[in-house]
């Protein structure tokens, strides 16, 4: 509502009026309907008016130049310029309506805020006048009124794309220009593409506008899946749209545009959002029953985010051969009371012991130093292929089971992803253990670079408990 009330022709200078809609969307949908010059021509304007020009590239410092033309035909120009843009957060704009000769009648400073609660998004839209001329005013009023119109056709619009569409966002700890290689190079892509136990195979990727993506999918059980998408639009690093059709063999075949949408957070932290799209919300309630589609694109781009790490940094690599046979030294892995006899550091005794070994599960686990003290440790898994594979998340923890940082060094990386391989020769059987950061900043990077020795040496000593406890049979 104006918090001020002014007539046609007076000094309309530093007049205010906030705006505000609650949307049932989520809110990187609302603001990518509002920073993207594609979504926003659907809906700028006053009712029964289109916006035929719509340049809209949200970046501070970017021209704004729109052009709104009236039922009648009559065109009506406005200018401006983005001032900051945080997504999805907080868009600041300045814009007026311009003359017969491209100069401004009046400019308008406007902030918009997005703040999501359950699934709604309310957009507050606040706005002052910050330079007029003589006459403006009936221009502002005209502005004000266009512009609540203008979002009550925003609610239209993501009303009729309600239950048709699906969203996901996941941030990497990473810069944009990397996260972007890993997204649209098929020879990252084929490493991390599709949901846990799933391979892909890249027929081809040909990324250009117009280019054909082709791919099938193996699930865990044999089933394949093929993809055929076709690409739409590319800005680099900031954005792709693509049309995807698949299936899985001999089924029914889906169809729906993807966005893709890399927003730089800082210099090396960036989110992803994934925007599908469908033709009706059915075909969005197949895929989501069918192909189990929301929760498989989460783990795809949490692979992603496993796979990033490992392009940012190389991996700390242990490997030991024991005298045991593979399922033995499996089971010194797995089962609780067999990890509890060898698992640390020489000199360390395992206190506690927790496991739920499955895919989500955790082990937790209390350790007593020699001087007393205790430390506590979690294992979060992510995949378990026995008897050759386990992938998962190390961290320190608190007797609670909460991740918490090393107790002696803030530096040292929150996460770390873990791998460890089993694999058998001649009745022995070959431990390797792959370490590497996860999720982590340059700081803690660092951190563990400088660290190298010391764990090989931490390592090695868990090794040789390991050893000792097969060696008793």
């Amino acid at each position: 509502m104006p918090t001020k009330k002014h007539k046609a022709g007076e000094d309309c200078l530093g007049r205010e009026f906030t705006i505000i809609r609650e949307f049932a969307a989520p809110r990187e949908l609302v603001f990518a309907a509002c920073t993207e010059a594609r979504h926003l021509a659907q809906w700028w304007g006053p009712r029964g008016f289109t916006a035929p020009v719509c340049e809209w590239d949200a970046k501070p410092g970017n021209k704004i130049y729109v052009v709104m033309r009236a039922p009648d035909g009559t065109r009506y120009p406005m200018g401006g310029e983005f001032r900051e843009v945080v997504p999805p957060e907080r868009l600041v704009t300045v814009t007026g309506a311009l003359d017969e000769q491209g100069e401004f009648r009046f400019e308008i400073r406007h902030e918009m805020t997005f703040v999501e609660r359950d699934g709604k998004t309310k957009l507050t839209m606040h706005s002052r006048v910050i330079r007029a001329t003589p006459g403006a005013g009936r221009y502002i009023g005209g502005f004000e009124a266009g512009m609540t119109q203008s979002l009550e056709r925003l609610g239209e619009l993501l009303t009729q794309s309600a239950g048709r569409e699906i969203v996901i966002t996941r941030e990497f700890q990473a810069p944009r220009e990397l996260v972007w290689e890993a997204m649209t190079n098929p020879r990252h892509v084929v490493n991390w593409w599709g949901p846990r136990g799933f391979s892909t195979t890249i027929e081809t990727m040909d990324f250009r506008v117009g280019g054909e993506w082709k791919h099938v999918m193996r699930g865990p059980d044999g089933a394949k899946y093929p993809n055929h998408s076709v690409f739409k639009e590319i800005v680099k690093p900031e954005r792709v749209v693509y049309m995807h059709g698949g299936q899985r063999e001999g089924g029914p075949g889906v169809r729906f545009e993807s966005t893709w949408s890399f927003d730089a957070l800082t210099a090396d932290k960036t989110r992803v959002t994934i925007r599908m799209v469908f033709p009706t919300a059915g075909e969005r309630d197949f895929v989501v029953k069918e192909f189990g589609a929301v929760e498989g694109g989460k783990q795809t781009l949490m692979k992603m985010g496993e796979y990033v790490a490992q392009m940012l940094c190389k991996p700390f690599v242990i490997a030991r051969e024991f005298a045991a046979p593979r399922e033995l030294v499996w089971k010194a892995w797995t089962e609780r009371d067999r990890l509890r006899q060898w698992f640390g550091p020489k000199g360390v005794t395992l206190k506690t012991a927790n496991l739920d070994f499955r895919p989500g599960g955790m082990f937790h686990y209390g350790m007593q130093m020699p001087d007393g003290k205790e430390i506590w440790g979690r294992f979060d898994y992510l995949e378990i292929n026995p008897p050759s594979r386990i992938l998962f998340v190390n961290s320190f923890s608190d007797k609670d089971g909460g991740v918490t940082r090393h107790p002696f060094s803030a530096q040292w990386p929150l996460q770390m992803l873990s791998e460890s391989t089993f694999t058998e020769r001649a009745g022995k059987t070959t431990v390797t253990l792959k370490w590497l950061p996860f999720e982590a900043t340059e700081e803690e990077r660092q951190a563990f670079e400088a660290a190298r020795p010391g764990m090989t040496q931490g390592w090695g000593g868990t090794f040789e408990q390991l050893a000792e406890y097969l060696a008793k049979g």
